[in-house]
């Protein structure tokens, strides 16, 4: 039996950005989910080198926006080094997820809020984040990672003893944050 796959970006607390596939125990499991299980899936458990990593297929290194540094045709990436992933799922707004978030609403009896996250500084910058958060944001402060929605990113760099900003822009919205890098947040 093949395995599903789902094309995965993945921005480590360096600055690197790793784009490639990942492994999936079915279509329906959200990326978010599977990183924040506590044993991650594994096509094949006995590949693992680090408990805490995840591996991914036909990954593209890039150190910058355009070119690739490096091909691998298969990498593991430990999670503690991701500072914030992306994943290219269109149906993150349809109908069965916005059914999901209504029944976890009502459940939680909270609304969706807009979190504004300030990160802390990683390598002469630091990112100031905007997205709808679902849920309770301290049962998520467990997780490893916070899924945001309908996101707004700026990265504040510091250069020649100037501040500079750079917005970023993700396919359908969409990214996970990790908690480790979270250095304050607010809601809007």
């Amino acid at each position: 039996m093949a395995a599903l796959q789902r094309k995965l970006t993945i921005l480590t607390s360096l600055g690197k950005r790793y784009s490639g596939m990942v492994d999936v125990p079915s279509a329906d499991f959200r990326t978010t989910d599977l990183l924040n299980s506590s044993n991650v899936f594994w096509r094949n458990p006995n590949e693992k080198c680090y408990d805490n990593a995840i591996l991914m297929y036909d990954v593209q290194l890039f150190l910058d926006e355009t070119i690739p540094y490096k091909k691998f045709e298969k990498i593991q990436i430990k999670l503690s080094e991701i500072f914030y992933f992306y994943d290219e799922i269109e149906f993150i707004g349809n109908e069965m997820e916005k059914k999901r978030a209504v029944t976890m609403v009502q459940n939680i009896q909270e609304e969706a809020r807009r979190a504004h996250i300030i990160t802390r500084m990683i390598s002469n910058s630091f990112y100031d984040i905007k997205g709808m958060f679902f849920g309770l944001f301290r049962k998520k402060s467990k997780d490893k990672f916070v899924p945001l929605t309908s996101v707004t990113m700026d990265e504040i760099i510091k250069k020649d003893a100037k501040w500079t900003k750079k917005q970023f822009t993700f396919p359908h919205g969409f990214i996970g944050i990790s908690n480790q890098h979270i250095e304050s947040i607010t809601f809007e």
